[in-house]
């Protein structure tokens, strides 16, 4: 069983990767049409649920959603400070989105606040 140390070693691994890859310029093309929102809802899934694993004995499951959601919202505006990246509203729509796929997921399963 992985303890909530290494959950949350992990979950500020994958929080400064997602910051490091969201103001570095952007290359390539999609494989597919909203290959990026995909990409932007499964990144805060999977950064939800590790951080439920990791704070979610000392922070309910609802503040946690937000704070991660919160954290989404400050990179694309930090995005839309520099020259090279843009803030847009639907990467935030496609962040959230994942956040509560995962939340509603776990209410469902009885992890209630």
């Amino acid at each position: 069983m992985i303890k909530p140390i290494h959950y949350k070693i992990l979950f500020w691994f994958c929080a400064s990767a997602a910051v490091v890859l969201s103001l570095m310029p952007t290359t390539g093309a999609q494989l597919f049409q909203l290959q990026d929102k995909v990409a932007h809802a499964a990144l805060y899934a999977a950064l939800y649920y590790i951080a439920v694993r990791a704070y979610g004995s000392s922070f309910s499951l609802l503040l946690l959603a937000v704070m991660i959601m919160c954290f989404g919202l400050s990179l694309e505006i930090a995005q839309s400070m520099t020259s090279y990246r843009y803030g847009d509203i639907w990467d935030f729509a496609a962040n959230s989105i994942g956040v509560i796929a995962i939340w509603l997921f776990l209410v469902s399963r009885g992890r209630l606040e």
